[in-house]
């Protein structure tokens, strides 16, 4: 498994990549949740909903399939939220999470951010270890986009 891990590249997201990031999120939604006239959009125009309001979405390539995904969504100037993470069924426990979220914070302190803020759920034991790991801490939810967000968690710079 850890000679896996190593041909696994982290990539910027490409239009041609959007049936790969909708359905690694897609996958997961409706695993646990439900996807939501809320979340449509961002998977049907990545780039409109995501990008062209100065976000990013990198995206795990292993042997030319996309396996996994992450995104920054832009709040403020110095602040962004974490989000649309996830990694295919059959390629979790690969660390692929860690190095998707290794190149969210690299690019968080590229922007100088002062924070990143992520919604998550509790039900998502996985996910939340990984973020506690990585310096997130529960702040107070106040006000959810979505129903399934019942955790917030922060993680500050500086």
């Amino acid at each position: 498994m850890e000679q896996e891990k190593t041909n696994v590249h982290i990539i910027p997201y490409e239009d041609s990549h959007r049936d790969a990031f909708r359905d690694i999120n897609y996958q997961w939604l409706t695993q646990y949740f439900e996807v939501t006239a809320y979340d449509k959009p961002f998977f049907e125009n990545p780039r409109k909903e995501i990008l062209d309001k100065s976000g990013y979405i990198f995206l795990a390539s292993l042997e030319n399939e996309i396996v996994g995904s992450v995104a920054l969504e832009r709040i403020t100037d110095k602040q962004y939220t974490l989000a649309k993470m996830g990694v295919k069924p059959g390629f979790q426990g690969l660390r692929i999470g860690q190095l998707l979220m290794d190149k969210a914070l690299e690019k968080a302190e590229q922007l100088n951010l002062d924070s990143l803020v992520l919604y998550t759920n509790h039900q998502l034991v996985q996910a939340l270890n990984l973020y506690s790991k990585y310096g997130f801490r529960f702040e107070r939810l106040e006000n959810p986009l979505v129903e399934r967000a019942t955790i917030k968690m922060v993680k500050k710079f500086n």
